[in-house]
């Protein structure tokens, strides 16, 4: 994919350390979420905290494996190389170069990525088979409330309405994603992350929430030129959002890895694509 330079404009591979043209250093491939493992010793040990099955998902994690079908990351020098072994045996290279940091986070996101499609692949499966019923009327037959629900079902449904009113009021009271003016400065609210238009500097830097009214100065969430700044779509830190819209999350908070033992039974060769470059 390619980047802007702050610098001169002009665009290039975002994989470079500095653009070609003029020299200036990529902003862009420090896109690392502060929460993601940033060197090779600590996502192995991420990984054996979280029972990550590594061998099953054809992951090598600090290994120069030379077999087929396989992602992995190691050291060579003072680089660090991401890459992956297709089907046929050939080796397509990710990533080499002396960005610790940013090739762990690529390792990552693909690990990521795989274990969402062998998921997607493996539920797809079940959902196939037929299901089990079972015979006669033996069945137990729990003891319903005045309602025609059991206490449990009761149960459920005061969570479900309970959770579903806080998120009702979480979404009045949210500060919403966009552009805001407060006391003649530009800000930029992207989730959770605050930024400001450096006027000096030119360009967007990070910031923090400048008001706790800061809702009565929301302008909106598209850009327009009357604003007089850049966009904040241009900007290297929008790149870094929607490319590691996953990275955001922290490694301990994330849903995505909290069940690893439920794919125990999973066919994980299936639902990875051997045959592309990445």
């Amino acid at each position: 994919m390619n980047v802007k330079c702050e610098y001169c404009d002009s665009y290039f591979d975002d994989q470079l350390e500095a653009c070609p043209n003029c020299g200036g250093t990529n902003e862009h491939i420090r896109r690392v979420s502060n929460d993601i493992p940033k060197t090779i010793d600590e996502l192995k040990a991420y990984c054996a905290a979280n029972k990550v099955p590594l061998q099953q998902m054809h992951f090598h994690i600090g290994e120069d494996y030379k077999g087929a079908k396989a992602f992995g990351i190691y050291r060579n020098g003072e680089d660090v190389i991401v890459y992956k072994n297709k089907a046929d045996g050939s080796r397509a290279v990710r990533y080499q170069g002396s960005d610790e940091a940013y090739a762990v986070n690529e390792i990552y996101q693909k690990l990521r990525s795989e274990y969402a499609n062998h998921k997607a692949a493996n539920t797809n499966r079940a959902s196939m088979q037929p299901a089990n019923r079972s015979g006669g009327n033996n069945r137990k037959r729990s003891k319903k409330s005045s309602s025609g629900l059991t206490g449990n079902e009761l149960l459920g449904l005061a969570i479900f309405l309970f959770v579903i009113f806080g998120l009702i009021i979480a979404l009045i009271f949210a500060d919403k994603d966009g552009y805001y003016k407060y006391q003649n400065k530009q800000y930029y609210l992207q989730g959770s992350d605050w930024y400001e238009y450096d006027t000096y500097l030119d360009k967007w830097v990070p910031s923090y929430k400048p008001a706790d009214d800061i809702s009565d100065y929301y302008e909106s969430s598209s850009y327009d030129d009357d604003y007089e700044i850049s966009s904040f779509e241009d900007s290297t830190y929008y790149h870094e959002s929607t490319y590691s819209s996953d990275s955001s999350s922290s490694w301990d908070d994330d849903d995505d890895w909290d069940s690893w033992d439920s794919g125990s039974d999973w066919d994980w060769d299936s639902g990875s694509d051997w045959d592309s470059d990445w």
